[in-house]
């Protein structure tokens, strides 16, 4: 299910960037108009793939179970509102509250060989809050650069589940550092804005429990998420 609404989401992000672009392709955009704005809004829509950087526990060797394990790459998606603070012109003040969701995994390989994944399946509730530096108009195109940090809430989170013993857990509450890059198309009636943008979260999220056969591996567990997203704004 979870693959099928994430190839759903790409092929609409794509159609939707197709439309866009077909609509303003032979716009000219007054930038003095825009200019005057200082408060303006948008959606942000974007798929991500995130893992986890893992801190092994140093007697990693005592354990029955596990003779190694690495963190796997998952898919997701995210959409957003963007509220945008124009207090220069070359400078923006931005927070978008962002419903997020992620699939990570962890795969192990136990003392006898076999191979075991563990998916960790997350909706985040995600608060970012960015400073961004934009170039000068360059026509009716801006490169910009954006740096900030982030408040993440995991709706799905499992730190209180008691139905499985195997299970890794994840705390509900994490934060990270995040930067990027982008670029801004003006068009006559909005702002169109591709842009990628890397997070690593420094909380660690591991419920660390000694009873659970994948979990008493790790010390700490920290988020890391690598998101394209494009912005319409106006």
């Amino acid at each position: 299910m979870f693959d099928l609404r994430f190839r759903m989401t790409r092929i609409t992000l794509l159609y939707v960037f197709l439309l866009l672009a077909t609509f303003g392709a032979q716009a000219q955009f007054n930038q003095h108009e825009m200019s005057k704005k200082d408060l303006y809004f948008g959606i942000a829509m974007g798929v991500n793939m995130g893992d986890f950087k893992i801190i092994q526990r140093e007697k990693l060797a005592i354990n029955d179970s596990i003779r190694y394990f690495r963190p796997k790459f998952g898919p997701g998606f995210n959409l957003g509102i963007i509220t945008n603070y124009q207090f220069h012109k070359n400078f923006d003040l931005r927070f978008i509250p962002t419903l997020s969701f992620s699939d990570k995994s962890i795969e192990y390989e136990q003392k006898n060989g076999t191979l075991v994944k563990k998916t960790l399946s997350s909706i985040y509730l995600d608060f970012p809050l960015q400073l961004r530096f934009k170039s000068d108009p360059i026509k009716d195109f801006r490169i910009y650069v954006i740096a900030g940090v982030r408040y993440d809430f995991d709706l799905a989170s499992n730190v209180k589940s008691r139905k499985a013993d195997d299970i890794l857990k994840l705390n509900r509450h994490d934060a990270a550092a995040e930067y990027g890059l982008g670029f801004m198309i003006y068009f006559p009636y909005f702002i169109l804005s591709p842009e990628l943008k890397v997070s690593h979260g420094f909380l660690n999220i591991n419920a660390p429990n000694p009873g659970l056969i994948y979990s008493r591996t790790i010390e700490r567990m920290y988020s890391r998420t690598f998101t394209f997203t494009i912005n319409l704004e106006g």
